[in-house]
């Protein structure tokens, strides 16, 4: 079903999915301002576009991970009674809605790629790979399946090399281990017995080589090959090594060309997001990729654009037109950014800056006008603390344990 059957400028009916992002919300905001009709699914019982004056109305459904069968039929049904024309999935759950693309697009045009084409970009070894054919730089990557392979390589052409350790699939970078160049064949074995779990084909492991350098992030929408909108972002306040929480608007034009070289070479249509590093001498290296939404988002806040990149992509590409962030302004994720700050904090010149960029930067979740989605930010994080230690698992990896999607069939 084409985007643009219908003229642009007419109010539709939005179906968001992962109602429990930030940048979800940031979409919700920017579809209702344009004067169109938000609706939000979602299976957390918490979530912040709950609580949004800029959502109509919210439907629970089930965890995309755990019944998937039942969550497609959820969504299925909701498009059906509320005319839903375009359903945007957002956080992980677009690798469920891939699976059952042929059936939604049938009602109504589904903002995600075919879950053949979303693998091999969310998987860090296939994405490595496919960047290599398409002649794109990323680090020095290998493969990991079993605990021979770790320690022949561990031990072997890997001594006096520095290392990235992370599973194929992963997020928040909540379970990267970095191995120093200097580290023994000794201490090489011993993270493997101390950090790293058993290994196999199911559940491989990637090693890359550790590059040094300055980290970036860039946020696009897609249509069939074409970029309709981009922003790119320093690293410069994140949760450990994982989700900035920190959104400056910077112009980067080789991260641009990479991944506009990307998506025109496999027709890609949907959200996409990439980490980068960049050399002190300028050469860059893409480290993954996420096939979906992320905080970069928050880059358009304000931007009509972004509205017209999702419903009118083809008027965009006709004209040559790309949406960009418009102007300079920073946004931030107040709570985490408190503690992304202050906790990397070691010199009087770093707190002076960190004050400074605090100070200048909106929040993404706060507004007057909205103030439900500031409140409830507080019970998510409450029911995802009391979801991670019922669980054992990182206060990240709670937050999406019924979207997370590792390649299962």
């Amino acid at each position: 079903m084409s985007i643009e059957a219908a003229p642009g400028n007419r109010p539709r009916t939005i179906l968001l999915t992962g109602g429990r992002a930030p940048c979800t919300l940031e979409l919700a905001r920017a579809f209702h301002a344009a004067g169109h009709r938000v609706l939000v699914a979602e299976s957390a019982r918490r979530h912040l576009c709950r609580v949004s004056r800029a959502v109509e109305r919210c439907y629970s459904v089930p965890p995309p991970n755990r019944d998937k069968a039942t969550f497609i039929e959820a969504l299925e049904a909701i498009i059906v009674r509320e005319g839903v024309e375009v359903l945007i999935p957002t956080c992980e759950e677009v690798f469920f809605v891939a699976k059952g693309l042929e059936r939604l697009k049938q009602h109504c045009f589904v903002w995600a790629a075919p879950i053949g084409e979303l693998d091999e970009l969310h998987n860090k070894w296939r994405f490595a790979g496919l960047a290599r054919r398409l002649d794109l730089s990323v680090p020095d990557t290998w493969l990991i399946t079993s605990r021979e392979e770790w320690l022949a390589y561990a031990e072997g052409q890997w001594l006096g090399e520095g290392l990235v350790l992370k599973p194929a699939y992963s997020r928040f970078a909540s379970k990267v281990l970095f191995l120093d160049k200097t580290a023994s064949a000794v201490q090489r074995r011993e993270l493997l017995d101390r950090s790293m779990p058993r290994l196999s084909m199911a559940a491989p492991w990637v090693a890359q080589r550790r590059i040094e350098g300055q980290h970036l992030a860039t946020y696009s929408i897609a249509c069939e090959g074409e970029l309709v909108a981009h922003g790119a972002y320093p690293c410069r306040y994140r949760i450990g090594q994982g989700a900035t929480v920190y959104f400056e608007p910077i112009r980067h034009e080789r991260s641009l060309e990479w991944v506009r070289k990307l998506v025109k070479a496999i027709r890609f249509t949907g959200q996409i997001a990439f980490d980068f590093i960049e050399e002190e001498g300028g050469a860059l290296y893409a480290l993954e990729c996420n096939p979906r939404a992320t905080s970069g988002a928050h880059l358009f806040e304000g931007n009509a654009g972004l509205v017209q990149a999702f419903l009118q992509p083809e008027a965009l590409q006709s004209a040559g037109a790309m949406v960009e962030p418009a102007g300079q302004a920073r946004s931030m994720l107040t709570v985490p950014m408190l503690a992304a700050g202050l906790g990397g904090i070691r010199s009087l010149r770093q707190l002076r800056g960190w004050l400074r960029d605090f100070h200048t930067a909106r929040d993404a979740v706060f507004r007057r006008k909205d103030v439900g989605p500031g409140l409830e930010q507080l019970r998510v994080l409450a029911d995802a603390w009391r979801t991670g230690r019922a669980m054992g698992i990182p206060l990240t990896e709670a937050t999406t344990i019924d979207l997370e999607w590792n390649g299962e069939p």
